[in-house]
Order: structure tokens, then C-alpha cells, then sequence
């Protein structure tokens, strides 16, 4: 793996832990922020796989990479207060997931650039898979958690706030 990308990972998940470390406000632009990178990836990755086992292969990054998204969100608490604004709260836990979870993915290419790299070749070639379709399923595993993780918040603080203004509205009032 590059510096540059090494550099990149690192740096999605120190700007992760700073916007969500402690009680933080929910605003909806740092939500949406990480959709932005799903919109780019397209533009920079040449052609995606569209049937046979490549396929497969990005569709489960997808699934591994939304499930840990969503174990990251378990981790974190999102609240509303009485005047309708919502916040979250992450501590070490959460931390803890974010950063595990960043450093085996790097360990991982580490490792396929490095320790094991035919043996991961072999794999590809056996199951017909294009290495193509192994890079974007390494990419998508980086984003997926990070864009499921803000889709995670996104929901619960619209869901609570919508929670707390129907609480708050007295019984019969439109």
C-alpha cells in the first residue's frame, strides 16, 4: 500500500474520533460528508464488476463493511435535548472499534502486499476474480463503515427528535 493511502486511512479515522470523541453536537453536514466519497469512488475506479465472482466479492465488503458500521454505532449514544438538538456521545469503546478495526484492514494489505501475496494471487486466479475487483472490494470496505456509521446516526437523531416534538406536543394539538 502507498504512503499516500496508508495516509489517508489514517487520517479518515483521526478526523472519525475528533468529530465524534466525547459530547458533540449532530449537524448534518459532517453526516453527509462521508457520502461524498461514494459519489467520487466511481469517477476513480475504472470499471466495477458486474456479475461472476468479483462481484460477490465487493457485495460482501459491502455487508462486512456495513456490519461493522453498525457495531461501531452500538457504540456510540446518540441523545436529544430539550430543545430539539441532538448530540452524541463516544468514548473508548467506540474509539477502541474504530481503530482496530482500521489497523487490521491496514495489517491486512500489509500482509497481501508482503507475507502473502501468492497465496492471494492463486485465489483470485482459481475463483476467476479480477484483481480489479479485489482493490474496489478493499476500498469499499474502507468506506462502507464510515458511510454507514453516519447513515446510522443520521436516522437515530431524526428518529429521536421526531420522538421528542411528538412527546413534547400536547395530546389533540396538530
Amino acid at each position: 500500500m502507498s504512503t499516500a493511502l496508508t495516509v489517508v486511512s489514517l487520517a479518515v479515522v483521526a478526523l472519525l474520533l475528533a468529530r465524534d470523541w466525547g459530547h458533540r453536537r449532530v449537524t448534518l453536514f459532517p453526516l453527509i460528508r462521508p457520502l461524498l466519497g461514494v459519489f467520487i469512488v466511481p469517477f476513480v475506479a475504472p470499471g466495477w464488476n458486474a456479475s461472476g465472482n468479483g462481484l460477490y466479492l465487493e457485495l460482501g465488503a459491502l455487508v462486512l463493511g456495513v456490519a461493522i458500521g453498525m457495531l461501531t454505532f452500538a457504540f456510540i449514544r446518540v441523545s436529544v435535548d430539550e430543545n430539539g438538538q441532538a448530540w452524541t456521545d463516544a468514548g473508548y469503546p467506540y474509539a477502541a472499534i474504530w481503530v482496530g478495526f482500521t489497523a487490521l484492514r491496514l495489517l491486512f494489505v500489509y500482509g497481501v502486499e508482503h507475507w502473502f501475496t501468492h497465496s492471494v494471487g492463486v485465489f483470485l486466479i482459481d475463483n476467476h476474480i479480477n484483481v480489479n475487483a479485489f482493490a474496489y472490494s478493499i476500498i469499499i470496505l474502507f468506506l462502507a463503515p464510515v458511510v454507514s456509521n453516519r447513515l446510522c446516526i443520521l436516522v437515530s437523531s431524526r428518529m429521536k427528535k421526531a420522538a421528542g416534538r411528538s412527546a413534547r406536543q400536547p395530546a389533540g394539538a396538530l
